[in-house]
């Protein structure tokens, strides 16, 4: 399904990327575009195909004390064969970037790998989650429930024996003003980091503005209980920010939500929901098991991306590249912002 578009919207951009992506992400769509070029990172559009069209945001940010770098965000649709001419395009339109960083949104693949670093790609620290759980919405609704865990079903019944109801809302200034204390009451409680709030309310408004966002709340007895933003680009939908209350668990009201949520995207056409970061199922010391044990009971497996890669163009790269983990706890210290 494609939504309708804003005149905001640049139509024959989004039409290009998701021609030729094979996931193609909310990063390099226009709406992302324009909520990015309102920072520090100013955004380009390149085509960086040679013998065919591969439309990228590139986004640029000048690193105090190295330079200016690249950043690829969420590309997919390249096989092993694209990488030389991509690296080849990208090293002569690199202008005066120090270094090249690209994630792609694709499953991992070894050949893939290899051949980013057959042709001088290192491994690098991704800013992006590469780990996550994939419900696909384009099944029926008995289908869907059928490929959860057992855990899921049972807990989504509970929260309907419970009387939560889930539902989509506008979102107006009473919305967003109850969907941040959401967020502020789920930062406070699991210590996880969320941007600022004036920061989400502009991604919620923009997206809400190109007819690529929705805003959903789940409520019991006539009070918001959880909230989530969905973002959509293509047939693909992203869990991009949610929060909700814990004086009473039992309720299972963001299980609850989920399910709504599922259940709209797949009425809408959407193929494939996206819920954001889990830690790697295989290091069960890694922080926030309880998040996996939730997202993950949505589906049999949890997918993990292609490692992101870094394109060295001066010698300063190097330093980058072994100091950003230190330059970003930095900045996040001196700041209370995410650099990315």
């Amino acid at each position: 399904m494609r939504a309708v578009q804003s005149e905001q919207v640049s139509v024959g951009w989004d039409d290009r990327v998701l021609a030729t992506h094979t996931i193609p992400h909310f990063m390099q769509s226009s709406t992302w575009e324009a909520v990015r070029s309102g920072g520090p990172w100013h955004v380009t559009r390149r085509g960086l195909g040679v013998e065919r069209d591969y439309p990228a945001l590139v986004f640029e940010r000048l690193a105090e004390g190295f330079g200016i770098l690249e950043h690829l965000p969420r590309v997919s649709g390249l096989t092993p064969d694209d990488v030389p001419a991509l690296s080849e395009r990208i090293r002569a339109g690199r202008g005066t970037a120090f270094a090249t960083k690209i994630e792609v949104c694709q499953p991992r693949d070894e050949m893939l790998v290899a051949a980013f670093q057959a042709d001088g790609w290192l491994p690098t620290r991704a800013s992006q989650y590469r780990h996550t759980v994939i419900v696909d919405t384009g099944m029926s609704e008995e289908d869907i429930l059928a490929g959860m865990k057992k855990r899921a079903r049972a807990e989504i019944r509970a929260a309907e024996r419970n009387g939560v109801v889930v539902g989509r809302v506008e979102l107006s200034e009473a919305n967003r003003r109850s969907m941040i204390e959401l967020v502020r009451e789920t930062e406070e409680r699991s210590g996880a980091f969320f941007r600022r709030s004036g920061y989400l309310e502009r991604v919620w408004t923009t997206f809400v503005h190109d007819d690529r966002g929705q805003l959903y709340f789940a409520w019991h007895e006539g009070r918001v209980v959880a909230g989530a933003f969905v973002a959509r680009y293509g047939s693909n939908a992203w869990y991009k920010d949610g929060g909700s209350l814990r004086d009473q668990p039992q309720l299972m009201a963001s299980r609850l939500l989920q399910w709504g949520i599922i259940c709209d995207l797949a009425e809408m056409g959407i193929e494939r929901y996206e819920l954001g970061h889990v830690p790697p199922p295989d290091e069960p010391d890694a922080p926030g098991q309880g998040i996996l044990t939730f997202k993950g009971a949505f589906a049999q497996d949890v997918l993990e991306y292609m490692p992101a890669f870094q394109l060295s163009h001066e010698d300063r790269a190097e330093a980058w590249r072994r100091g950003e983990g230190a330059f970003l706890a930095e900045h996040l210290e001196r700041t209370g912002d995410y650099w990315y």
